[in-house]
């Protein structure tokens, strides 16, 4: 078990150096079209490499994560699902960087349908990691763990883009902030407490992620094109109070969900259900 546990960190390792140099080569190449101060430069391949480095010893020390769910049969190396989910999280800071830097583009237009379509692609694997997993049976709890918290750490991040540049409202922006990082940090708070928990992904928590996801897309289009319209405007207004009644009531589902888990300790079975985010 020993070499299997040993074998299988190499392999990771090796894995996540390449995610992490396929990133930074990205990042080289988009800076040939946009000029961008040393500083900034130097703190975003910062931010990426201790993203990469976060989620290497994540890795490292649930190794043991590595493995089917549902057969128990041990995996060796990353699959496809987890690469993906990989990139995804990396990617991030890159992200938000090319989004935050439109407005230095304004007459490379081209520049700009090309960030977009690669934000595109890359919210893309978000839809196609869970699907490949399961198409060929390699659901894991890294996989698991990794998928939502990319997709947390894309909502803030965005969300944080989106508000600063006043294209989502104050309100909207403080309820995403209150349910995405307030979730975690109360997971964190439960497994200090060491408290036994279960958050299942449920059909509205499924639709409040997608949902803000979206929305925030087509706020960033707004920023992307750099015009304002009234009625876009209006559009964007309407459903971020749709948005807002979604997070709110996403919110209440999940703490009714972990009051439930405080009172019934005792009867608890952390081997059944694997937790989700």
């Amino acid at each position: 078990m020993d070499k299997l546990r040993k074998k299988k960190r190499i392999n990771v390792s090796i894995s996540l150096f390449f995610i992490w140099l396929f990133c930074i080569i990205i990042y080289f190449i988009f800076i040939n079209f946009v000029k961008i101060p040393l500083m900034y430069s130097l703190l975003i391949i910062f931010s990426e490499s201790v993203l990469s480095i976060l989620m290497w010893a994540f890795f490292m020390i649930k190794i043991d994560w590595l493995k089917d769910i549902n057969t128990g049969r041990e995996l060796k190396y990353l699959n496809v699902s987890n690469i993906l989910s990989a990139i995804r999280f990396t990617l991030v800071p890159l992200l938000i960087t090319m989004f935050g830097l439109l407005i230095f583009v304004n007459e490379k237009f081209i520049i700009k349908i090309i960030i977009f379509i690669f934000a595109v692609i890359v919210c893309l694997t978000d839809l196609f990691d869970g699907y490949i997993a399961r198409t060929f049976k390699q659901v894991t709890n890294l996989g698991k763990v990794l998928d939502p918290v990319g997709d947390f750490l894309m909502i803030i991040c965005f969300s944080v883009l989106a508000y600063v540049n006043n294209v989502i409202e104050w309100w909207f922006f403080l309820l995403i902030m209150i349910r995405i990082p307030g979730l975690l940090i109360v997971m964190i708070f439960l497994m200090v407490l060491d408290i036994k928990f279960k958050l299942k992904t449920s059909l509205l928590g499924k639709a409040s992620i997608f949902y803000t996801l979206c929305l925030l897309g087509l706020a960033t289009l707004k920023l992307l094109l750099s015009f304002n319209n009234y009625y876009y405007n209006l559009f964007l207004y309407i459903i971020q109070i749709i948005g807002a009644i979604i997070l709110i009531v996403s919110s209440i589902e999940k703490i009714i969900l972990l009051k439930h888990y405080i009172k019934n300790q005792d009867h608890i079975d952390l081997t059944k259900d694997n937790i989700q985010f």
